[in-house]
């Protein structure tokens, strides 16, 4: 087990590196729609994170229109999002044997935590964010489960540091390969990434789910995007970017710099596609990818 001094040095870590994202995602958008992006908050605007930080934190009268439900709701989001880097392989300490398992949860707790924040925000944008939440967990959450069933039989372990330990023969190698394009699509899915960003649909008006919350109770929604796109990055890392066992000198900046590799990718696919429709995306979870992961798993058996 982490010492609880490790776990507060890894959840400041986490969210250090997701104001990062969010500057980073910004430059990045702009860089390609050929703006300036952020510029003027420090040198190359390096300190925005920091002043977005201090100006939500200091916003008065965070809580005005909040109910009790919608703060539990934000809570148990934030919470979630920092607790299910406890189960990410830095270390060999950190070892989870039900690691893969423990993902399903959070994903589950996410959800119910976004249409909670949807649901108790006394406006029919959220009630709509709330009801887009749950439709995004009917579309995502087979594909996901199938996944995580297809990782286990081919590695034959549910815990993330086995995985990120083992050295993957050429055969498991391969079989990880195509399941690893379809878990990049999932993890889309799952996390409500562009395309598939339904739950604040309207951000460029109202903000979707979230449109009555401000100060401190928006900063910790905003802040759960981003570790939520850092945990699936870092996720993608160690099972199918594998660079080498936990507690080794280069392991941790490897992991880090993958991480965020994978999160680029992500990034640019939200300024390069298009949002589908909530309809299509179903389609194509359940009458697509869930017949093909239950293909690959008949064949990997």
């Amino acid at each position: 087990m982490m010492p609880i001094t490790a776990i507060l040095m890894l959840y400041l870590g986490c969210i250090t590196i997701a104001a990062i994202m969010s500057l980073m995602e910004r430059k990045l958008i702009a860089r390609i729609q050929l703006r300036v992006g952020p510029s003027s908050c420090g040198p190359y605007g390096l300190l925005q994170p920091l002043a977005d930080a201090l100006k939500l934190i200091l916003k008065r009268e965070p809580l005005k229109k909040c109910t009790s439900s919608g703060i539990f709701g934000v809570i148990l989001l934030f919470s979630t999002s920092l607790a299910q880097f406890s189960i990410v392989p830095v270390s060999n300490s950190v070892s989870c044997r039900y690691g893969l398992l423990m993902i399903l949860l959070c994903h589950v707790i996410t959800v119910f935590a976004e249409m909670l924040i949807g649901l108790a925000s006394q406006s029919k944008y959220g009630v709509i964010g709330g009801t887009r939440a749950y439709m995004q967990f009917l579309g995502s959450n087979l594909p996901l489960m199938l996944t995580v069933v297809a990782i286990i039989i081919v590695t034959k372990s549910a815990s993330l540091t086995d995985i990120a330990c083992m050295h993957y023969s050429s055969s498991v190698a391969l079989k990880l390969l195509p399941l690893g394009a379809i878990s990049y699509v999932i993890m889309l899915m799952s996390t409500a990434r562009c395309p598939f960003d339904f739950i604040e649909a309207e951000s460029e008006i109202v903000a979707g789910a979230y449109v009555e919350y401000g100060g401190i109770m928006f900063a910790m929604i905003y802040l759960s995007d981003y570790l939520n796109l850092l945990f699936v990055s870092s996720l993608i890392s160690t099972v199918f970017m594998w660079g080498g066992s936990p507690g080794s000198g280069s392991h941790i900046p490897i992991l880090i710099f993958k991480s965020l590799f994978v999160a680029c990718s992500i990034i640019l696919i939200r300024a390069i596609l298009p949002r589908v429709r909530q309809d299509q995306m179903i389609k194509v979870s359940l009458m697509y990818i869930t017949p093909i992961l239950l293909l690959y798993i008949m064949a990997s058996m």
